[in-house]
């Protein structure tokens, strides 16, 4: 077998994108840490650094702020948020957003519309770019800032071809995502599950920084799951690994978005317990609100067969993951008392977690709904300047 040897090429783009990823996680460092931190010589780090302020993707930000001491000043580099923008579109079930990122996350502007779930997809799809055009028309963004586009949606994706299979609550249907938006648009989509987004999220700029193994829970609209392992997402071999949601809680029970019965979701979703709400508490429905639910003893009731249903189904399934952490989100655990009901209620079916192994996430669920950011920065970013 004729001997291929090492392809240097490949090493230095692996090298580039080692180092984009340290300063995406980091934040601004000197030449001399990225170096040790990933393993590289100084010059090796001086050059690909060189690179890269020379296209504009990095930047110099001066001295560190250190003691004095001899030797040279560490100057240091950070990825320039305003070299390129990326268009985050969150279509979830109610409201889908749209808004536009800096580099490094930030939101420089966004607007939302009502998720048209009777419209054909295409049309809906249609409306949404129209809002796209009309938000950076107004904030003076040019279409040649933008890098691209990330779309998160519920539901299984086909990551690849940039395909939503089934999003259960939206459609039903195989719809070609990316390629409507990248037609009207002009430039890159890619597609991802809304959940498996927020783990990328998670794992860029929350608990991934310090756990490799977590499990993320979101209960609203939908109830959806993410497993992280090793600082990976698990995907499962056809992308449909933790849909809780759809796991059957009850035999031959109720029918569900994604035409089965019985499925967890189809119980405890917050449409579901809004429809049992009202037709339980009549008028009286219309005077709650987050703040007051459980002091209604019958909304109450409710609510905690709910949280129970939900803990019994969570407590089978990480027992067979065994992560660190369990982080919850969502509608739901935003409600004041709700996330220590949930605790509560998963302690009656095992008494021995420790007390820290549920956290709410220090993000927590952004409001402008840019997941798509990180999921941008992991697909593209880190390939396209290679």
């Amino acid at each position: 077998m004729k001997y291929q040897g090492i392809n240097l090429e490949n090493v230095k783009l692996s090298n580039r994108s080692s180092i984009l990823l340290l300063l995406n996680n980091n934040g601004a460092m000197s030449r001399k840490d990225i170096a040790e931190t990933v393993g590289l010589t100084a010059a090796s780090v001086t050059l690909i650094c060189s690179e890269l302020i020379e296209q504009g993707l990095i930047v110099e930000l001066g001295e560190a702020s250190e003691e004095k001491r001899a030797g040279r000043k560490k100057i240091l580099v950070d990825i320039n948020p305003s070299y390129r923008s990326v268009l985050c579109i969150a279509i979830e079930s109610d409201i889908t957003y749209i808004s536009v990122t800096d580099m490094k996350g930030k939101v420089l502007c966004n607007t939302q519309l009502p998720t048209d779930r009777e419209s054909i997809p295409e049309n809906f799809l249609k409306n949404v770019t129209d809002e796209c055009q009309k938000l950076l028309w107004k904030n003076g963004i040019v279409k040649e800032k933008i890098l691209g586009a990330a779309v998160t949606i519920p539901g299984s994706v086909d990551r690849a071809n940039g395909i939503s299979l089934n999003s259960y609550n939206i459609w039903t249907e195989n719809i070609p995502v990316a390629s409507i938006i990248s037609k009207e648009l002009g430039i890159q989509v890619i597609v991802e599950n809304n959940l498996k987004a927020y783990a990328m999220t998670e794992i860029y700029f929350g608990l991934g920084r310090t756990v490799n193994n977590f499990f993320i829970l979101k209960w609203g609209p939908g109830v959806g799951a993410s497993i992280i392992i090793d600082g990976k997402i698990y995907q499962g071999s056809n992308n449909m690994a933790s849909e809780i949601g759809h796991m059957t809680a009850v035999k031959d029970g109720k029918k569900c978005n994604c035409k089965r019965k019985g499925c967890l979701e189809a119980y405890v979703s917050t449409r579901t317990i809004k429809d049992e709400l009202k037709k339980l508490l009549g008028d009286e429905y219309d005077n709650l609100t987050d703040k007051n639910i459980f002091e209604n003893k019958k909304a109450l009731e409710v609510i905690d067969q709910k949280i129970d249903m939900l803990a019994l189904n969570v407590r089978n399934s990480i027992s067979i993951l065994d992560p660190k952490n369990v982080m919850l989100i969502g509608y739901m655990f935003d409600i004041p008392g709700c996330f220590e009901r949930f605790v509560k209620a998963y302690k009656g079916y095992d008494p021995l977690v420790a007390d820290d192994f549920f956290v709410k996430s220090t993000l927590s669920e952004n409001s402008s709904h840019t997941e798509g950011h990180a999921v941008f920065l992991n697909e593209v970013l880190l390939t396209q300047f290679n």
